[in-house]
């Protein structure tokens, strides 16, 4: 009842706000003067005259009228925009709760009064160039000292979530540019949530083409929503930047209110001119790592070292090695400390002939974890369910060197050298209890506890050097790409463990594990590719390629066991030791035709390749070769109706091969009550993936509608198959099968709703995964489905309150056809915020997330959660460049660490501990240092001025 009753009495406090305002109202009707008619859906706009901020916006009805609601009486600049038609602007004053009627207002055509006028261009809030949006900054009212992620917030057609992802249009943003420069390696939230929006001179969003699009000048189809933040010019001469210092106290995770908080944060960047130069720095225990969305693989911190290639092959050049598993971000599970820092550099010179750009990263984070998970195992006719906590320590870091460099030594031909390389180290201490027991909870079934400690280095490099060519004939190009990549891991393992199982045939089965784990991996990956294109015509393209690559790995895992005498690890289990090798070469020629035509765009073609297998079990001395003729159809249509209004359709086929792991004949029983094992016979497998996608946007309404779906169907695939034994222990391996597939389908729709200041709109999603299986050799087919459905509501009163409401509502639907028992559940995810700026600098904030869980009969814990966040700030200087932060963070300290998930014959629900309550007291200092003698930047307002 409480968090309910927070809710309305903040929405009031809100709403109240503008309650005692009347609005000012201008209207008029819009007229073509030379033939005396009315012009409908003409674009006018309101700014404010002394900052050229934009207040509101609308279009014409059909008879030419329009009406504009301005927030308070001010002193306004109206412009009427109409293709074909001088822009007219005027200067007006209205008082709050006044209409001024402007009447007829009279346009004229350019071609008319060129022969009287002459026109000085400024600029406008928003314009649009062919595909790009471009939006002046200063024309988007913020707070003082507001961050990137402010300002976009406040731009129609872009949202950014709660985790900082942004979305543009309905697409998700993949890269985000800073004067065009990729900045600390592409990291999109240490651009938003760090650089100033004041910094921000034009906002543009775009779909990037690829590079090779881009060097042919031949649209392939393939593009990137992409953010590209221009700076002011007086920002490129000095240096600029933020320091945050924060401290409190709170609970320590176990309900106890003696844990010390603290969260500091430094960045400075220094421009000139195209010189970038920036530093950051990141220390605190809150959760705040300084890393962003999707940034695992840049940083060279993913476990999944796979690749797509432009052939078709899906190649896996790593060895998976869950020894080293940090990504650099913290997902919210345990109580974290961690310290990031950062260094970018870019340059060009010699008229742009030579461009330089690298990125150092440095990352650790120390974490404390107490979990316990609960699993129901779905077994032919029955199922258990198992009971595990967990207690570890981990220890990670990590640092990250990339970059690149080009030369252009003519604007006919480049070289691109693009390096990377990073080493990181991973140190664990965990411990687990185990029970299992029937359905119906009155049978125990097995019993049991571990402890595993690990030591694991990771070393990881990679060269890419490419040279394009483009010859005088418009599309004639020549590409040729040597990429290189080389990783080892190393680790040392200590596993101690006892299980006992309770079987009804033979008894109590008792297995006690003492073992020392040496592991020693590496993989290495040469490939080369020549690509040529030609004009056919005026619309039709040829590309041609040819692709040798060479992939190999090797991977060898050691056991050893106790002797009898000093207890020391020197014998050597066989069971679970192994030394194998798996090496990869493949040849590909591939050929595509592509039309380009106006608003067509359409390719088809494939490619064919000889991928040579060779496997070897260097400790037993065999050796499996095998070979694939394999052809990868490729197809791709495009159609634009306009600049911002697009439909695609897509058709690819692919292979993946198996992982080493997946093939290697080792018992690994890290894990004893779940114990993998290779297949030497595992075959790649091959997928057919269809997909569509449409997207529109109006950029005066702020309305956007995409919608798209995926299908994919797989063959032969690399499917789990599972054994269990001694009734709870589980042996899996893989097996090619057939008949899976999976489906996703989304769309959305936002709009700004007519003659008001909210953002209003809604998404949905459906996710279908079809799995066939085996477990105990019986067949078993699952459905695990997933519906989402989200509205999203944004209010905005110009420097006076903000507020954003969004839900999500998941319902997920598993089934298995081993088990008569459907595992479904609901859950809910309510978000809520705001901000009321108040007299003197003060501002006040709150945000609320109410997580609701259903309970099932496996998951009976109420793990519904009301976390209420809420903030006091006051500034300080001229300029507001100094502030004063109160913060309370989970104040109702309800917040629990929480995850569900289901697969093709288990679901399991995972508890753990996590950051409840605290509070910080903050100091938030945005410094600006510019030449001497910079003009200050332009705010002048939008359109064209007319003069005699």
């Amino acid at each position: 009842m409480r968090p309910r009753l927070s809710v309305i009495l903040l929405f009031l406090v809100f709403v109240s706000q503008s309650a005692f305002a009347q609005p000012a109202i201008i209207k008029g009707k819009i007229q073509d003067t030379l033939n005396n008619q009315y012009l409908p859906h003409a674009a006018v706009t309101l700014l404010h005259a002394s900052d050229s901020v934009m207040e509101t916006f609308c279009r014409s009805k059909d008879d030419g009228s329009f009406e504009l609601k301005a927030a308070t009486g001010d002193k306004y600049l109206i412009m009427i925009t109409y293709p074909g038609f001088a822009d007219y602007i005027d200067v007006i004053t209205v008082k709050e709760g006044k209409t001024k009627d402007m009447g007829n207002v009279p346009m004229v055509t350019r071609s008319h009064l060129l022969t009287e006028f002459v026109f000085e261009q400024n600029r406008g809030a928003i314009k649009v160039k062919g595909d790009t949006i471009e939006y002046v900054a200063d024309s988007f009212k913020t707070k003082d000292n507001a961050t990137v992620e402010d300002l976009l917030k406040k731009l129609p057609g872009l949202q950014v979530d709660k985790n900082g992802q942004v979305t543009a249009q309905g697409e998700k943003v993949q890269k985000i540019l800073v004067d065009g420069e990729e900045f600390f390696s592409d990291d999109p939230a240490v651009v938003t949530k760090n650089l100033q929006a004041n910094a921000v001179d034009k906002v543009q969003v775009f779909d990037k083409k690829s590079d090779q699009a881009e060097f042919t000048g031949i649209d392939d189809g393939v593009k990137i929503k992409t953010i590209d933040l221009k700076l002011k010019e007086d920002k490129k001469k000095g240096y600029f930047g933020k320091v945050i210092g924060g401290g409190g106290a709170g609970d320590n995770g176990t309900g106890k209110n003696d844990k010390g908080y603290y969260e500091n944060q430094a960045m400075i960047n220094r421009f000139k001119g195209k010189l970038q130069m920036s530093v950051f720095g990141v220390m605190s225990n809150t959760g705040k790592v300084g890393l962003g969305w999707g940034d695992a693989d840049k940083y060279g911190a993913g476990t999944s070292n796979s690749e797509m290639s432009d052939d078709g092959m899906y190649y896996t050049y790593s060895t998976n090695d869950d020894d080293v598993s940090w990504n650099g971000t913290y997902n919210g599970q345990g109580l974290p400390t961690a310290w990031t820092a950062g260094a970018h550099f870019a340059n060009k010179w010699n008229e742009d002939k030579n461009h330089l750009n690298a990125n150092y990263r440095f990352a650790k984070q120390n974490i404390e974890t107490i979990g316990n998970t609960i699993t129901q195992y779905i077994t032919p006719g029955s199922s258990y369910n198992t009971a595990e906590t967990s207690n570890s320590y981990s220890t990670a870091m990590r640092h990250n060197l990339s970059g690149s460099y080009e030369w252009k030594p003519d604007t006919s031909q480049s070289l691109k050298l693009t390096f990377g390389g990073n080493y990181a180290n991973t140190q664990t201490r965990s411990d687990y209890s185990n029970k299992s027991v029937s359905a119906t909870g009155d049978t125990l079934k097995s019993i049991g506890a571990r402890a595993l400690n690990t030591d694991a280095t990771s070393k990881k490099e990679n060269v890419e050097a490419l040279y394009r060519k483009r010859f005088k004939k418009k599309g004639r190009t020549i590409s040729v790409d040597v990429n290189e990549n080389y990783k080892e891991t190393n680790s040392t393992s200590f596993l101690r463990s006892s299980n006992t199982y309770y079987t009804d045939t033979i008894g109590n089965v008792t297995m006690p594990i003492n073992q020392e784990k040496i592991n020693a991996s590496s993989t290495f990956s040469l490939s080369g590719k020549a690509e040529y294109t030609e004009p056919l015509s005026k619309v039709a393209y040829i590309d041609a390629s040819y692709a040798l690559r060479v992939d190999n790995s090797a991977a060898q895992k050691t056991s050893l066991d106790t002797n009898n005498t000093d207890r020391s690890y020197t014998d050597t289990n066989a069971l679970y030791t192994s030394h194998y090798a798996y090496n990869v070469l493949v040849n590909t020629g591939a050929l595509a035709m592509r039309f380009v035509y106006k608003k067509f765009n359409f390719s088809f073609g494939g490619s064919v390749s000889d991928a040579g297998y060779k496997q070897q079990d260097l400790r037993h001395d065999t050796t499996y070769n095998y070979n694939y003729l394999n052809f990868f159809p490729k197809a791709n249509f495009n159609y634009k109706f306009e600049n911002q209004a697009s439909l695609s359709f897509s058709y690819s086929g692919s292979t993946r091969q198996p992982t080493l792991q997946q093939i290697q004949p080792l018992l690994d029983n890290t894990d004893p009550n779940n114990i993998a094992t290779g297949n030497p016979d595992l075959k790649q497998e091959f997928r057919h993936t269809l997909s569509g996608h449409y997207n529109s946007y109006k950029v005066l309404s702020g309305r956007y509608i995409w919608a798209g779906g995926t299908f994919n169907f797989i063959q032969n695939a690399i499917t789990r198959v599972d054994e269990i034994v001694y009734g709870t222990q589980r042996i899996y391996h893989y097996e090619n099968m057939n008949g899976n597939y999976s489906a996703s389908f989304y769309g959305g729709w936002g709009s700004r709703i007519p003659k008001t200041d909210i953002q209003g709109g809604f998404w949905g999603s459906v996710n279908l995964a079809h799995t066939n299986s085996k477990v105990n050799n019986e067949p078993n087919v699952s459905n695990n489905n997933v519906y989402t459905f989200g509205p999203r509501i944004d209010y905005n009163k110009k420097d006076k309150f903000e507020i954003s409401f969004n839900s999500q509502v998941n319902y997920n639907d598993n089934h298995s056809t081993i088990s008569t028992n459907a595992v479904s559940y609901w859950s809910t995810d309510v978000s809520l915020s705001g901000s009321v700026q108040l007299p003197l600098k003060f501002e006040i904030g709150t945000d609320i997330d109410w997580y609701i869980r259903e309970k099932t009969t496996v998951f009976p814990t109420n793990n519904n959660v009301f976390k209420w966040n809420a903030y006091v700030s006051k500034k300080f200087l001229k300029k507001s460049q100094l502030e004063l932060r109160a913060s309370a963070f989970d104040i109702l300290n309800q917040n629990i660490g929480f995850s569900r998930y289901a697969e093709s014959n288990y679901i399991y629900q995972n508890n753990y501990n996590t950051i409840r309550r605290y509070g910080l007291i903050s100091l938030i200092w945005n410094f600006t240092k510019t030449a001497a003698g910079t003009p200050a930047p332009d705010n002048g307002g939008g359109g064209f001025m007319i003069q005699k």
